[in-house]
């Protein structure tokens, strides 16, 4: 005997609109594309139109192409649904659904949970027809069977990322160990720094924080150079500086190297002199042999700068150097992703996460230079502290490795007196004890002890030793 009972549908939790302006944010922007497409699947769609359309633009992102209203339009010409909403002019009307101020990941995820909540009224309408239509010979404890396996089906992609975290000890021990007998990826090339640090690591994201005129981009630069001689390409994105202008720099810095200081000043106002001439064209040559790659990235954004990279290493992944350290110039020069209405901390917290974030998903160090705000001016001895990072988002928390740097000799030239002054000769003796100190704060390590590191600068090449 069976119990037969009309099948209750529930409404099927969709958002049409959101569903639209992913599309939308995906077809007018490869960027997002690129890393939208490993987060959902076209199933997460309720449309089936959406779905196909989406399917459309992940097989195109994931073949390194990008899709547009253009390029998607031949595969959809012929496609009834496509043409009951007014053909493929309605690929161009889902791109101008695109806009307002939210992160398209924040779409995707709500569009995940909608599908969740589809497969959850899926299941219980299943529980619910076995219940009604099963027989009465049928145990319960076999519908309770049932009831179990469609949750579990329904749950399957809902609990496997949290399951997939799970790791056995045995694998992690092993990991751990063998990562211990390795050396790390990278040297700073300053002696004192590696002693402390033990060198730049895969994965790790390195917050350089100082006030201008310290020296971040000679720092940065000089451990691009120390980099890129160990055998590892390196990536430089300049927020700010033209690559020609990094690129004296690091011929300038090169040279210095070598026991020759050259004016950067001077080498940009074609004013070196006939003497240094033959150190220039041998800094040059030494330059072009280095795998060094500079990339003029003004107003990037997170995921575009992900993308970049991203294609760096691939580009790179099969030569004798592969990409092996990413340095940004500077953070406050990228442009969020998303529209956080003015707020500053908003910003940067989303900034220093995707960096974190890069630094694992390339599986090289990440450098990022940090401009510090003008507080640290009105502190007695001007050091930076740690501090001075906690009012730019989450840096300091996401950063693994924080240093700030330091140089009394910046502020000490600014207070020269007139050489006529009673006080210059003075003056001039305790600059001359200080003017190539440049004082590194290791202020936080997250894998190791904190200290101070003192390493020779010369302001003029840019040179760090």
């Amino acid at each position: 005997m069976n119990i037969h009972a009309p099948t209750f549908d529930l409404p099927r939790p969709h958002d049409t609109g959101s569903e639209q302006q992913l599309l939308g944010a995906l077809l007018l922007d490869p960027a997002v594309a690129e890393r939208i497409v490993s987060l959902i699947e076209p199933h997460h769609f309720a449309e089936p139109l959406h779905q196909r359309v989406y399917g459309a633009i992940q097989r195109a992102a994931k073949a390194g192409l990008a899709a547009t209203p253009n390029s998607l339009k031949p595969e959809f010409e012929s496609d009834q649904p496509m043409r009951e909403v007014g053909g493929t002019a309605y690929l161009a009307e889902l791109a101008g659904y695109a806009g307002g101020c939210l992160d398209p990941r924040v779409w995707a995820e709500s569009l995940k949970n909608l599908a969740f909540r589809r497969r959850l009224i899926a299941a219980a309408r299943d529980m619910q027809n076995e219940a009604f239509n099963t027989g009465l010979e049928t145990p319960p404890h076999q519908l309770a069977e049932r009831a179990e396996e469609l949750i579990a089906n329904a749950l399957g992609e809902a609990s496997e990322t949290a399951a997939d975290r799970f790791q056995p000890i045995g694998h992690l021990a092993h990991e751990v160990m063998s990562a211990s007998e390795e050396a790390p990826t990278l040297k700073f090339g300053i002696a004192g720094l590696d002693t402390i640090t033990g060198g730049l690591r895969a994965k790790e994201l390195v917050i350089v924080g100082a006030r201008p005129g310290m020296g971040k981009t000679a720092f940065a630069g000089h451990v691009g150079l120390s980099a890129a001689k160990q055998g590892s390409a390196v990536a430089i994105f300049s927020m700010e500086m033209a690559a020609a202008a990094i690129t004296l720099r690091l011929i300038t810095a090169e040279a210095f190297a070598h026991g020759s200081s050259l004016a950067y000043a001077e080498l940009r106002r074609g004013r070196l002199p006939e003497a240094h001439t033959q150190a220039l064209f041998e800094a040059e040559a030494r330059l072009r042999e280095l795998p060094l790659y500079i990339h003029e990235g003004r107003q990037l954004t997170p995921s575009g700068l992900l993308l970049a990279a991203k294609r760096a290493q691939k580009k790179l992944r099969d030569t004798k150097a592969p990409l092996g350290l990413v340095i940004v110039d500077h953070i406050q020069k990228i442009r969020p992703d998303r529209d956080c209405r003015g707020n500053k901390v908003a910003e940067m917290t989303e900034i220093s996460d995707a960096l974190q974030k890069m630094a694992g998903a390339l599986d090289v160090p990440v450098i990022a230079l940090s401009q510090l705000n003008r507080a640290v001016e009105s502190r007695e001895g001007r050091r930076p502290e740690l501090a001075d990072l906690r009012e730019s988002g989450a840096i300091e928390q996401d950063a693994d490795l924080v240093l700030l740097l330091y140089r009394e000799a910046y502020y000490a030239q600014k207070a020269e007196p007139h050489r006529s002054h009673p006080d210059w000769t003075e003056w001039h003796g305790e600059y001359a004890d200080i003017r190539n100190h440049l004082d590194i704060h290791v202020a936080k390590h997250r894998n190791g002890r904190e200290g101070q590191v003192r390493a020779h600068f010369d302001a003029p090449s840019s040179g760090v030793r």
